[in-house]
């Protein structure tokens, strides 16, 4: 029918705008979301290190000096040292406020380390804190992207990876896979990597339900790069934590696709480079779930424009998508 060739084309053109990076400059961007709202009046930035619009802000928020920014900040380190994470509400907009001193600090080199990261700047370890301060950095509100992701295009890598045959990683990942009490954002996720043929231990590790985080920390040998933590098993998980350069910083928590979401907003809001054996999946993620698709840089090893893998898969999505 009409509608149904009118959607389909939809469809092609939607995967064409993420795959082809010309069509969505990011200068030209418009906020749409909660995020876009809490970084009015903050100016944009050239659009640089690799997608981010407010790298690294130059203007100062109005009515604040740096020596007002350094009193909020001593605010924010009393917050914690009174109330821990219990005072992350009042904490909130001392974090937006005094956005720009943490950029410049997580941008100084040499790198602090996440260790000194989260002695100078704990609430960046809350969940609420470290994806507000990632929304300020892109303009995406992460964790509606992702669920709108997983919801429609989630959905489509799994029929398109349900259509494949003779690949062993991918069929073991669907046999475990119960569509009515699996987790899906578990599942996609798992799926990807077995398709870019990517070790699953790159992103995420599996640990007892019942470990605690001193725990993990004692008994599991954890990489440097963020990595989900996740207690009991991976399609049917009981909570998750994040660590970072080998050291659980936050968690344990519910929902998995808030987990996903916090490891990959470490990456952009430390200034990490993707690892090599989880790059594909991770750049997908950045590209086809959250719009996030600069013209130049990388942030894996390899430089240059997008990965062949992650364009010869959204390639095969469109084709899938038209096909239905």
């Amino acid at each position: 029918s009409l509608s149904s060739s009118a959607n389909q084309n939809e469809r092609r053109v939607e995967y064409k705008n993420i795959k082809n990076t010309l069509a969505r400059r990011r200068r030209e961007r418009r906020p749409r979301t909660g995020v876009a709202e809490e970084a009015r009046g903050m100016a944009r930035g050239p659009v640089d290190q690799y997608g981010c619009v407010r790298w690294c802000p130059a203007e100062l928020p109005a009515g604040e000096t740096e020596a007002t920014l350094e009193d909020v900040k001593r605010q924010l380190r009393n917050i914690y040292s009174e109330e821990g994470m219990g005072g992350a509400e009042r904490a909130e907009p001392l974090m937006e406020k005094t956005y720009i001193i943490q950029r410049r600090y997580l941008n100084s080199v040499p790198a602090p380390a996440i260790a000194e990261i989260k002695e100078e700047w704990p609430f960046l370890f809350l969940q609420r804190g470290l994806y507000s301060h990632f929304g300020l950095l892109t303009d995406v509100s992460i964790l509606i992207k992702l669920q709108e992701a997983l919801n429609y295009r989630g959905s489509t890598v799994i029929r398109f990876c349900q259509e494949l045959s003779r690949h062993p990683g991918i069929e073991d990942v669907l046999a475990s896979f119960e569509p009515e009490a699996s987790d899906k954002a578990a599942c996609v996720l798992l799926l990807l990597m077995a398709y870019f043929k990517e070790p699953k231990n790159a992103i995420m590790l599996e640990t007892d339900p019942c470990a605690t985080a001193a725990d993990v920390q004692r008994t599991v040998m954890l990489p440097s790069t963020p990595c989900l933590i996740v207690q009991g098993d991976v399609m049917k998980p009981s909570a998750w934590m994040l660590c970072i350069e080998g050291q659980v910083v936050m968690g344990p928590h519910d929902n998995l696709i808030n987990g996903i979401a916090a490891v990959f907003t470490s990456y952009y809001n430390f200034n990490l480079q993707y690892p090599e054996d989880g790059s594909c999946t991770l750049e997908f993620i950045q590209r086809c779930f959250l719009g996030i698709n600069p013209e130049t840089g990388s942030k894996s090893k390899k430089r240059g424009a997008i990965n062949p893998h992650v364009s010869t898969l959204l390639r095969k999505l469109v084709d899938f998508e038209c096909g239905l």
